[in-house]
């Protein structure tokens, strides 16, 4: 089921079906390496993060989204995770981002079309007020990105940058 779709990409709601699909990306170092421990993920992690999403799915009617190319190619995956006051560490509840990009898939731009048209929709359906973003500040890329997207950098802990968005203010209406 299409959820969004940009002029390159269509996103869809996470099913049984993409479990696959995180299995491979999560088993490629070169994916993973700023991603938890930097380690692929085992089997059994895989099942838990495909079962929470497709649970976060079930309770709040968004979530993690398949990213696929217009020839129908498997290109990453968007997370949107709705986080408690005291899970998202940014003064308050928020919603965080959180995007993967297959290595094949690399130097298109596909990351920045993702999660700028999730970043969109989420604020448009009234998703959320807040947004989060974290990311090992050895990664200048994620960095880099949720820059242009607009997010600041709220702190640093460990080596991890926790980065937030707002809500654009809205017009006023007569």
């Amino acid at each position: 089921m299409t959820w969004l779709s940009t002029e390159r990409l269509t996103l869809h709601r996470w099913t049984g079906a993409d479990r696959n699909d995180l299995a491979a990306l999560a088993a490629l170092p070169e994916v993973v390496r700023h991603v938890g421990d930097g380690t692929p993920w085992s089997a059994e992690l895989v099942s838990g993060k495909h079962d929470a999403a497709l649970a976060h799915w079930a309770e709040h009617g968004f979530g993690r989204l398949a990213v696929r190319d217009r020839a129908g190619a498997f290109v990453g995956l968007v997370s949107a995770n709705r986080r408690t006051a005291e899970e998202s560490h940014v003064d308050g509840p928020a919603v965080e981002i959180g995007y993967w990009v297959a290595p094949s898939a690399w130097g298109r731009g596909y990351a920045t079309e993702m999660t700028s048209a999730v970043v969109a929709e989420l604020f448009a359906r009234d998703r959320a007020d807040r947004l989060m973003a974290r990311h090992f500040a050895a990664n200048t890329v994620s960095g880099r990105l949720l820059d242009k997207l607009g997010f600041t950098r709220h702190h640093v802990v460990d080596g991890l940058v926790w980065s937030v968005l707002d809500r654009p203010a809205r017009a006023a209406t007569p």
